[in-house]
């Protein structure tokens, strides 16, 4: 084996790497050089300490993070790498339960639920409910993943709260499991909470993998929640060879769960804990980096620590100020034009936003100007519909009691085995507690259902099982490729208006199907190629356009980084979210702004409006706390900015008029002053209400009798002075 080179390690990296046994916590501030590190110590473990491959267990959150530190370690050890096993928690989880899920009562070749199916299935169980009063799906939803998130079962709900929504709650939860059992499925948070419980119930299983597992390494450990930090307990307690990367200055995700004391309380867990501070960041410059330092210094929950940097000082921060959000877009389509001109090209770009909803303006902007652009966290690839239903044949051959896909299945392509045939089907099963796929094998017992009718569903039920047991000696392709063919589903492709991107969507699964099987090494990858899928997050879909600016929420952000970043949207309200009214709640605004912030390597801007129009209201907006925060040194300040005095918006939104086909007119700038009335060629007549900036630079507000408010560059405004 080539001995482990350290030389390109920094002092602080090298203590990391080449520590000893026993409980280790490595705080890698942003842009430190985590992945290298936990790359590096898994690689030394290997070749220094002779540990065997089989004997390491690191995960992570994305499969993105997964793939990245397995890429670094073939470079580090060639074919040896491979060996290893790295994943994410839920693909680690999803592993261990596939040889032991069988004693909890489930068949190990369980189906793993997506959001879609989840919701689908969590539906019929409110339903089945029957309760008064009971909350809306989403909020349902929500407090089911709070209690697998914090290892709840239903019972333990139950007895955790006794409101009577609490009451409805749980048993909505006890029904959606036995629902979800019934289909030899799981969802998201089951694959966490199952491992705990198998953990908790069969301790013989726990110490079969205790005993494998020599050492454990986690990376981003301020993430984890309350089951993940359980099950981690578990698998170190004994040898204590647990090795944990993160900074609690990038804990994001206590809205699904992630509980920040696991990384601020870790020596309390493991009193002989050793701790290393990574605080040379490789990434930013020095600027971005004092911004980001100056805001979150303003966090209590935190460890201290000072990144630090040889990079350039760098260009002072943007902060650009616009009248509302159609101005604030325009700003960016601009800016982002401006620097594609230079030296930049559009994917060294990302806009991030605190919301979803605050999008729509930001592509409208870059569409006027022709800037290819794609969303993080739109539709992915395996939500479109036409996939969607080839995923559920490949579902139901490896699972056939999914219920839920089988019914999607079933009228895709149409068979004219409708509404009614499926619900006595359904009927069946239950009356008979079958699988609702047995029943389909009875349908012709069944009086309530036509013969016609029947007979396609039995020659359906036919096939499928008949496919089934020929999968496990079929590639993923083949079984793709039979389904297509048999199933008819590019005839019915061709029959719709917007079949021929479809078929091009299908065309590409395809295309993914022989890439994994390729990897895998042959055929009886179907449950793994499933489990992929289902597991696949947000953050995987970065990077896969080539070419274009990403735009995503800050929540996304995590693990990435960029040569420009836009955070948009820094207003009260907006970010910190409305929502936030705890110091707590602040704390995690913040940290996600300093995320945000310290994506940039070389230029950051943040900008603001001084009017918004969200979800349908529009109101005048204030400047973020954390604007406040940085240091004034550091900003450099564009647009106007905000002023006591109300801007009064007309109901047609005012935007900046900045078009090309003006011509420059400086003469006329000593001329506009704050409360003349002036004329524009096109808005008409108007007063000025307010100047900003001087010389070529200089801009005026006017509020026109016609048009309303508008900001205008005074260089190609033409504007006019008139009487008054």
């Amino acid at each position: 084996m080539v001995p482990l080179k350290l030389d390109d390690l920094n002092p602080a990296q090298y203590e990391a790497v080449t520590a000893g046994d026993g409980p280790i916590l490595i705080l890698a501030g942003a842009g430190s050089g985590k992945t290298r590190v936990l790359t590096y110590r898994i690689a030394y473990l290997l070749t220094e300490r002779d540990l065997p491959p089989q004997a390491l267990l690191a995960v992570t959150f994305t499969n993105k993070a997964a793939a990245e530190m397995r890429e670094r370690l073939h470079g580090l050890l060639g074919a040896q790498a491979s060996r290893l096993w790295i994943s994410t928690f839920h693909s680690a989880c999803a592993r261990i339960l596939r040889q032991d899920i069988e004693r909890l009562g489930y068949r190990h070749n369980f189906t793993v639920f997506d959001e879609s199916d989840s919701a689908a299935t969590l539906n019929r169980a409110i339903e089945a409910a029957n309760l008064p009063g009971v909350p809306n799906l989403g909020a349902v939803r929500v407090r089911i993943d709070q209690a697998k998130n914090e290892g709840l079962t239903p019972a333990e709900l139950a007895a955790a709260d006794t409101t009577p929504t609490g009451a409805a709650m749980a048993e909505i939860y006890r029904i959606y499991q036995e629902r979800l059992r019934d289909q030899n499925a799981v969802d998201f948070g089951d694959l966490l909470l199952l491992t705990y419980r198998l953990f908790e119930a069969e301790p013989e299983v726990l110490g079969r993998w205790r005993d494998r597992f020599n050492y454990l390494l986690v990376d981003e450990y301020q993430d984890t929640n309350r089951v993940q930090y359980q099950l981690l307990r578990a698998l170190a307690d004994g040898r204590q060879n647990i090795c944990v990367v993160g900074d609690e200055d990038q804990s994001i995700y206590r809205w699904r769960g992630a509980d920040i004391r696991n990384i601020l309380e870790f020596e309390r867990d493991f009193p002989a804990a050793r701790i290393f501070k990574l605080e040379q960041n490789y990434r930013s410059t020095k600027t971005i980096l004092a911004a980001a330092h100056t805001v979150i210094v303003h966090n209590t929950e935190r460890k201290e620590k000072q990144l630090w940097t040889n990079n350039e000082p760098g260009e002072p921060i943007t902060l650009y100020t616009g009248t509302t959000e159609r101005d604030e877009a325009d700003f960016v389509g601009r800016e982002i034009a401006r620097l594609c001109q230079a030296s930049y090209k559009p994917s060294d770009v990302v806009v991030f936003y605190r919301t979803n909803a605050q999008s729509r303006v930001i592509e409208e902007a870059l569409v006027r100007r022709r800037i290819p652009y794609y969303v993080v966290g739109g539709l992915r690839f395996y939500d479109q519909r036409e996939i969607r239903d080839l995923l559920a044949y490949l579902r139901v051959v490896s699972n056939s009691a999914d219920a839920v896909s089988l019914t999607r299945l079933i009228g895709v392509p149409p068979r004219g085995i409708g509404a009614r045939s499926i619900e006595a089907l359904e009927a069946m099963a239950a009356r008979e507690k079958m699988t609702l796929f047995d029943a389909l094998g009875r349908a012709e017992t069944e009086s309530s259902i036509a013969l016609r009718i029947s007979r396609q569903i039995t020659a359906l039920h036919q096939w499928l099982r008949d496919l089934t047991a020929r999968a496990p000696a079929m590639t993923v392709r083949a079984i793709l490729d039979e389904i297509i063919a048999s199933s008819g589903y590019l005839t019915y492709l061709q029959g719709l208006t917007d079949g021929a991107p479809r078929r091009e969507s299908v065309e590409e699964l395809t295309s993914a199907a022989s890439s994994f099987d390729t990897e895998f090494g042959g055929p009886g990858g179907l449950g793994e190629f499933l489990q992929r899928v289902a597991l696949i997050s947000d953050a995987d879909q970065v990077a896969q356009k080539g070419g274009s600016v990403a735009l995503m929420t800050l929540h996304t952000s995590k693990g990435l980084e960029y040569p420009v970043v836009f955070i948009a949207g820094m207003e009260e309200g907006l970010f910190p979210h409305s929502r936030s009214q705890s110091s707590s709640d602040i704390e995690e605004e913040r940290r996600l702004l300093y995320v945000g912030m310290t994506r940039a390597r070389r230029l950051l801007y943040l900008t603001n409006t001084l009017n918004r129009e969200l979800y349908g209201t529009r109101q005048e907006s204030r400047p973020s706390r954390f604007v406040a925060e940085i240091d004034p040194g550091l900003i450099r300040r564009a647009g106007p900015a905000p002023r006591n005095e109300p801007i009064r918006i007309p109901s047609t939104e005012p935007y900046i008029d900045y078009s090309e086909s003006q011509l420059p007119d400086s003469s006329i700038d000593g001329a506009i002053a704050v409360g003349a009335r002036v004329e524009h060629p096109t808005f008409g007549a108007g007063v000025v209400r307010r100047r900003e900036g001087r010389g070529e630079g200089a801009k005026a507000w006017v509020h026109f009798d016609r048009a309303g408010t508008k900001l205008l560059m005074l260089k190609f405004a033409r504007l006019r002075p008139i009487a008054q």
